[in-house]
């Protein structure tokens, strides 16, 4: 998936930003995403948008109104599936006696 993903706060605002502009990214800047496209699979921002929807003009954009239609952010979906005990293991099992999500660190300890 080509999300990408910030987590900081903006001055002023508790709002936190999950989505970054993959055009400003390549080229080493972070702005907060404004719009996606589902054709590209890359998020923008309002500056880079525009010429984005000169050259694709028949691409899909989706803007914070229709967030419901991005994807999940790549930092919730690490968040997510990080173990709490050993933060650089994935959950990737399910212990049935216990039943709980775990990792193959946590089941070599304690499953």
């Amino acid at each position: 998936m080509a999300a990408s993903a910030q987590s900081s706060d903006d001055q002023g605002s508790n709002e936190v930003k999950d989505y970054i502009c993959n055009a400003c990214e390549d080229k080493n800047k972070v702005t907060s995403a404004d719009f996606y496209c589902k054709q590209c699979d890359r998020f923008y921002c309002g500056n880079c948008i525009d010429p984005h929807g000169e050259v694709l003009a028949k691409h899909t954009t989706f803007g914070k109104k229709d967030i419901d239609k991005w994807p999940v952010s790549k930092k919730v979906v690490d968040f997510l599936l990080s173990c709490d005990e050993h933060k650089d293991n994935k959950v990737d099992k399910f212990c049935t006696i216990h039943r709980q999500l775990c990792c193959p660190q946590c089941v070599s300890d304690y499953h």
